[in-house]
């Protein structure tokens, strides 16, 4: 990511974005690792000077975001349709060694356009918890948060709530494995949430991910908040109201398994 922000008018931001989300990984993670584990401590000063922000709130703001979802749009940001593919998939064959932030899978929504999503690059059911509880409170467009917070993370359906979406025809939603760039199909939690065809020709039996894994949330909540004329199902205020008080009260609770002090803020790239 150092090298890709040097290319000419590269957004330096989703560099910042993800060093704060990996150092809150590694805070959270047993046993903890720090900023000077993870850099080394020469690098550490080095990437400091430069950007400030995550060193200062890792231990009490939380990420928006998982650290390949930065990478994706750095990539995005600096190379043509044809080159995305190969240059993610160039990345996450680079990166080796069992703590690795790489997603499995990139998803692209198309309507008018193309957006990019990938999946949760994080490992740990309780970092996954956390992350998907955040994206849903704070990140995702309210139709894919309604959609995936239908379901609890027992993956058990909520009684009296449903924000499930069935997308128009003309929406398309194609997955991809990110090192081996094999087409995907849609996995059955996919399928329920956003109505998901699963490919007839496909003849691999498709698990069930926890709701919100899957690079799907992410690629089609950029779609919805671009293209504002596609309707979502809508859901009764308070009842969502009252979901989301449920969403964070399970996410502090998480937090505090965590031993993090959450100063109840979400952290701004710079």
């Amino acid at each position: 990511m150092v090298e890709l922000s040097n290319y000419e008018d590269a957004p330096k931001e989703y560099v910042d974005e993800m060093l704060q989300s990996i150092f809150f990984l590694g805070r959270i993670n047993t046993p903890q690792y720090t900023p000077n584990d993870i850099l080394g401590e020469d690098y550490v000063r080095k990437m400091e000077e430069e950007f400030k922000g995550p060193f200062k709130s890792y231990e009490r703001k939380l990420p928006k975001r998982t650290p390949f979802s930065c990478v994706l749009d750095m990539v995005v940001s600096l190379f043509g349709p044809d080159e995305i593919q190969q240059k993610l998939s160039e990345i996450a064959t680079d990166m080796l060694g069992v703590h690795k932030f790489t997603s499995s899978t990139i998803c692209i929504s198309e309507s008018e356009e193309c957006y990019y999503g990938a999946s949760m690059s994080c490992k740990g059911r309780k970092q996954g918890q956390i992350m998907i509880a955040v994206s849903c409170l704070c990140t995702w467009h309210y139709g894919v948060s309604n959609a995936v917070m239908t379901y609890k993370p027992d993956k058990k359906k909520r009684n009296n709530f449903d924000g499930t979406m069935q997308l128009p025809q003309y929406v398309k939603c194609r997955a991809f494995n990110v090192i081996s760039r094999e087409v995907m199909s849609p996995c059955d939690s996919c399928v329920d949430l956003f109505g998901l065809k699963t490919s007839a020709q496909s003849n691999k039996k498709t698990q069930r991910w926890i709701y919100g894994h899957c690079a799907e949330a992410e690629s089609l909540s950029k779609l919805l908040y671009k293209e504002i004329e596609i309707e979502v199902a809508p859901v009764e205020h308070k009842m969502r109201e009252q979901v989301m008080k449920e969403v964070k009260t399970h996410l502090e609770a998480n937090l505090r398994l965590s031993k993090f002090d959450w100063d109840s803020s979400y952290y701004t790239p710079q």
